[in-house]
């Protein structure tokens, strides 16, 4: 069905890949008007419109083909680029969580070029930066930090040099922020790092039922893909078991940091759940649950971003 296609994709695949993502972002104007569904504080619905098309589509390749070529997942595919883009249906304004998960990606692709090097002091300093910038749009993603510590563990090339280069890496916008006040004159304001909130859990009581289908489906393929994943992680290269750890540890993370803050941090979650969901529709035996589980997937998310407005 449509998951052999997107496995060692043709490039005529890739041409319809770019349609979908495009059609997918305008399905709501079916139903709704453009300043209803891509409202903004300060930025215009077109262009609103525009940054919830092209940067989810250029976030979705990105990491379709870090995880390609760190042979991660070795067959060839778009199935990564076409769960992320699914899986992110509820997102549809949300400018500056855009910007932070592309980001993001290129923290999360020096973190998998630390592997097998003696002194990645390069990647983890230019991580780390990205993770200072990434919080100043979203401060709570300061906790992604244990993610960099515990990805220096997993590849055993942590020590006391990196973890200083973490935090020089860290406070090195914050000292560029400082400077820039001071030459122009400006109030000094110190950013907030944190804002945690009591933590919330998702309710889908008295939600539309395109919510509750797209939750309950999701929940189902999310419980396929971690069973697949524990059952033959232990069979795969001793790379992609490493690599498969920082990614468990990146949901982890930032799950606990979505529960804890807006919900619109839950978009952060998507990246590393995206490549274990892909993990399970390439690899797994039974070809015929996976099409029907992905099949589902589409149609419900289809349905929910159809009626986006009546689930945000």
């Amino acid at each position: 069905m449509f998951l052999k296609h997107l496995i060692n994709p043709k490039p005529s695949i890739i041409l319809f890949f770019i349609i979908f993502c495009v059609l997918f972002g305008l399905l709501p104007l079916i139903h709704f008007r453009i300043d209803t569904v891509f409202t903004h504080s300060y930025l215009h619905p077109f262009i609103v419109l525009l940054m919830g098309i092209s940067i989810p589509f250029f976030l979705s390749m990105g990491l379709n083909n870090i995880i390609y070529e760190k042979n991660i997942i070795r067959k060839e595919n778009l199935v990564i680029g076409c769960v992320f883009i699914l899986i992110t249906s509820p997102f549809i304004n949300t400018v500056e969580v855009w910007i932070s998960s592309f980001l993001l990606l290129f923290l999360f692709n020096f973190l998998l070029q630390s592997y097998q090097k003696d002194l990645p002091f390069s990647q983890f300093y230019n991580a780390s930066i990205i993770l200072g910038v990434t919080t100043f749009i979203c401060p709570n993603l300061i906790c992604l930090i244990l993610l960099l510590i515990i990805s220096g563990i997993n590849y055993n090339n942590l020590n006391w040099r990196i973890i200083v280069i973490i935090l020089l890496g860290g406070a090195t916008p914050y000292l560029f922020y400082f400077v820039f006040l001071f030459m122009t004159d400006s109030p000094f304001i110190f950013p907030k790092i944190l804002d945690f909130n009591q933590i919330t859990f998702l309710v889908i009581e008295g939600a539309h039922l395109s919510k509750i289908v797209w939750l309950i489906i999701l929940l189902l393929v999310v419980v396929f893909s971690f069973f697949e994943l524990f059952t033959w992680l232990y069979k795969k290269s001793i790379r992609s078991r490493r690599t498969f750890m920082t990614i468990i540890w990146f949901f982890i993370i930032s799950i606990i940091i979505a529960a804890y803050s807006n919900w619109e941090y839950f978009y952060f979650t998507k990246i590393p759940l995206a490549i274990i969901i892909s993990n399970y529709f390439v690899y797994t035996k039974s070809r015929r649950i996976a099409n029907i589980l992905f099949s589902l997937l589409v149609i419900s998310s289809f349905y929910y971003k159809y009626m986006i407005v009546f689930n945000v």
